[in-house]
């Protein structure tokens, strides 16, 4: 099976590429998604990003992407773990965002200060 197969973007559909840069780097993607949704995206992971880079003073491009990985990760594995019970008693999945989740800043925060400390145990 190949790597990323759950994707939803498709590479290969769309007639115009759409020109991303970020972290320094610069591409083309071509999507059946509109340029619009993946600017959006780009702009949320680039305050992202800037909030990881900031908080845990990491300059170093590929540790910032990775740590937003790692973060977006888990924000993924808390969202599929979050049930909710509808109006019929049974149980869905809730898909928010975890920026809309309580105390989802203070949450982020720890993190990275958790992972902070770590870092420098590592004298990374």
């Amino acid at each position: 099976m190949p790597p990323f197969a759950e994707a939803k973007m498709s590479s290969i559909s769309s007639s115009q590429p759409i020109h991303i840069e970020i972290l320094g780097q610069s591409f083309s993607i071509k999507t059946d998604d509109s340029p619009e949704y993946i600017q959006s995206l780009v702009d949320e992971l680039k305050q992202r990003y800037a909030r990881i880079s900031a908080h845990m003073n990491v300059a170093d491009p590929l540790r910032v992407a990775i740590l937003a990985g790692l973060f977006l990760l888990d924000d993924v594995k808390k969202m599929q773990n979050q049930p909710l019970s509808t109006k019929s008693g049974q149980t869905a999945t809730v898909s928010l965002p975890s920026e809309h989740a309580p105390n989802a800043n203070s949450d982020e925060e720890q993190i990275l200060a958790q992972l902070d400390k770590r870092l420098g145990e590592l004298g990374l």
